[in-house]
């Protein structure tokens, strides 16, 4: 058995269904799971337990720092069941613990340029069944990461819209997620009649939450805007609410907001002309309060404990405060 663990925004699901493709030739049973960086230990302590498994496959998920020595402990376990694991990934955290990787002797696929799909389709693109159309899935994947641009014109655009769209209507459902990556493996098929359900439920209410969010807003100065919805149901929008915002202002855009009762959430969206290492400065921050988190230089999100939520926002005004 084979397992692919991949990140379920467009660049994970596009680099796992390349993967899926190249691994169907194996004739081996192949079993797709979502994670996040915080969770993925759990995920590798289940896959400890099944033995018959071969491979695993990491698929653009950066490490998390709170959860690393967890997530460390799984991987040694499953390299001394000789399992071979393959990571391929472009998160700036994932460096970090670089010589850990290499001794477990995990096959490494890495680069800071591009996405993972980036990197997927230089090493693997001509290998699967079909290159044409998982050239539109690496388009797709790298636009999605904001690796790309693509005018509105091109045939792809509205595909991107559709299945981004229809990822946050339920950020929670794995199990959709996985069925894209079979949808575009076995059918070739970019979008179904349950994407474009989901897209038209997603683009109706991220309307709603866009107007509501602007009464939500707590802080704003020349060069941030911070806005505070931890008093509604807004996971899975919260990411294109602060593109939105970054666009629309040109400002660096935080948005709070709650998953579960006992930590804050902090999104955060970089416009390209600002100078703001999101994935650097955000989980150093968020360490000193128990918390964690990574992303990208101009997309990021950490994790906080809820009771530290007014200190880091004091902090985060007094980083953007002239002197």
């Amino acid at each position: 058995m084979i397992k692919i663990i991949t990140h379920g925004d467009l660049d994970g699901l596009t680099s796992a269904s390349i993967i899926y493709d190249i691994l169907l030739r194996k004739q081996e049973r192949i079993i797709v799971h979502i994670a996040q960086p915080f969770n993925l230990y759990t995920l590798l302590r289940n896959t400890t337990l099944e033995n018959s498994i071969k491979e695993v496959y990491i698929l653009d998920i950066g490490l998390d720092e709170t959860t690393w020595e967890k997530t460390y402990q799984e991987l040694k376990i499953l390299r001394e069941k000789n399992v071979k694991i393959h990571w391929i990934d472009h998160h700036v955290a994932t460096l970090n613990h670089l010589n850990q990787i290499i001794d477990l002797e995990i096959e490494l696929l890495f680069s800071l340029k591009g996405s993972t799909v980036t990197i997927i389709g230089k090493n693997f693109l001509n290998k699967t069944s079909e290159p044409r159309f998982y050239k539109k899935l690496l388009i797709m994947g790298e636009v999605g990461d904001k690796i790309r641009k693509i005018n509105e014109n091109h045939p792809l655009t509205k595909y991107i819209e559709y299945i981004g769209s229809s990822l946050v209507a339920n950020p929670s459902d794995d199990q959709f997620k996985i069925n894209i990556i079979k949808l575009w493996v076995k059918q070739k098929n970019l979008v179904n009649d349950e994407i474009l359900q989901r897209y038209e439920k997603a683009f109706s209410k991220l309307k709603e939450l866009t107007k509501y969010s602007k009464n939500c807003i707590i802080f704003e100065n020349e060069k941030i805007i911070i806005i505070d919805l931890r008093n509604t149901r807004v996971h899975g929008y919260v990411g294109k609410i602060a593109s939105y915002y970054t666009s629309k202002k040109n400002k660096i855009v935080f948005i709070l907001f709650k998953a579960n009762p006992f930590e804050t959430i902090i999104t955060c969206r970089v416009p390209p002309s600002k100078k703001f290492d999101a994935s650097k400065i955000l989980p150093q921050i968020a360490k000193k309060y128990g918390g964690g988190g990574g992303g990208h230089r101009k997309a990021a999100s950490i994790r906080i404990p809820r009771e530290m939520t007014e200190r880091f926002i004091d902090e985060l005004k007094n980083l953007f405060i002239p002197r």
